[in-house]
């Protein structure tokens, strides 16, 4: 480990190392050479900044600018836990009640709001119109990524609130004045009444096609639809780190290990919505997105104040993980092979 490095840690304790003094190294031309050496184009917005600095703002395709947005798949779950722990400071709800409280549904066993949050209800959707919802396991044995889940937690909150979903999203974003929304309907008619949204494309038969017959309802924005801007996303990592959404209780919460989720970066913990990791001295808070024509990268370094935001507009053919998330997975590690302090 570097002398500047060990000031840093006895200056500070370990949990609240400050790497800003330390000068993050990667550019624009960095990661375009991640890119231009990558196994499929990119076409998307890239920021990588932290509370005194803007590293990497990179743009690329046509039609894409700065001010861009784009469907963020399932890093909307983290802004739906974000809400859901908003209505428990509010006392609209409390995280051990059963989800049966709120909703007309018949579970085999006892369901928590918080293992709908941290993936651990084993809930599977009822049949047909049955009430009946099974489970894969006993609630909060194990862990199942689930977007059904986080389809129920917001018909939750839109019980409590006694409003659609995507309003109480809407609401919340422009209370903050976060560049994120939530728009149902057709996603040709979300095009022409979001013109800041990118058209999606999915690549079939290795060519990108657009993506023009989809449907957004608000269970899908709870799990994966809500739209947002690179600066959205970044500013919305802002606000969790500096607790104006929510209470420090809250935030404990959500930041605290509950479940143990597979990953092809290695065993990863989960809170509630978010991912954690503490390899190499690291702390880093995680989610990804993916859903037809987008793919979705947010990473946040606490110890660094150090946020990154990887948006595209083309989903790549699942067959190859590697090729799909093969440039967001070597982005965050050269960012980490900078930051560790294991050395």
């Amino acid at each position: 480990m570097s002398q500047l490095k060990k000031i840093a840690l006895l200056i500070l304790g370990c949990n609240l190392v400050s790497f800003s003094a330390l000068a993050l190294n990667i550019t624009n031309t960095d990661v375009q050479t991640i890119i231009d050496q990558g196994s499929r184009p990119f076409t998307g917005r890239i920021l990588i900044n932290d509370n005194q600095q803007t590293y990497v703002d990179l743009t690329q395709g046509d039609g894409i600018n700065a001010d861009s947005r784009f469907l963020i798949g399932s890093i909307s779950k983290t802004i739906t836990a974000t809400l859901v722990l908003r209505a428990a400071d509010q006392q609209k709800i409390s995280l051990n009640d059963d989800i049966t409280d709120y909703l007309n549904i018949v579970t085999e066993h006892p369901i928590t709001i918080a293992q709908l949050l941290n993936h651990t209800s084993g809930i599977l959707p009822p049949k047909s119109s049955s009430l009946n919802a099974q489970s894969q396991f006993m609630p909060g044995s194990q862990f199942s990524y689930s977007n059904y889940g986080y389809k129920l937690l917001g018909d939750i909150l839109s019980q409590r609130y006694h409003m659609p979903f995507a309003e109480l999203v809407n609401q919340f974003a422009a209370q903050y004045q976060l560049d994120i929304s939530a728009d149902v309907g057709e996603i040709t008619e979300l095009y022409a009444k979001q013109p800041r949204l990118v058209p999606g494309f999915m690549e079939q038969q290795q060519q990108p096609v657009r993506l023009d017959e989809f449907t957004i309802d608000n269970g899908f924005i709870a799990f994966g639809a809500m739209q947002a801007s690179s600066q959205g996303i970044a500013a919305f990592i802002a606000g969790l780190k500096q607790q104006p959404f929510l209470s420090a209780a809250s935030v404990k919460a959500m930041t605290t290990p509950s479940a143990k989720r597979p990953h092809r970066w290695g065993e990863l913990d989960y809170g509630y919505g978010l991912q954690i990791n503490h390899r190499d001295g690291l702390i880093e808070y995680s989610h990804s997105g993916y859903l037809p024509g987008y793919i979705s990268l947010m990473l946040y370094y606490p110890q660094a104040h150090l946020s990154v935001v990887i948006l595209e507009n083309t989903s790549w053919d699942l067959d190859n993980i590697t090729r799909v998330f093969g440039l967001h997975d070597k982005i965050r590690q050269a960012i980490r092979n900078q930051l560790k302090t294991d050395e």
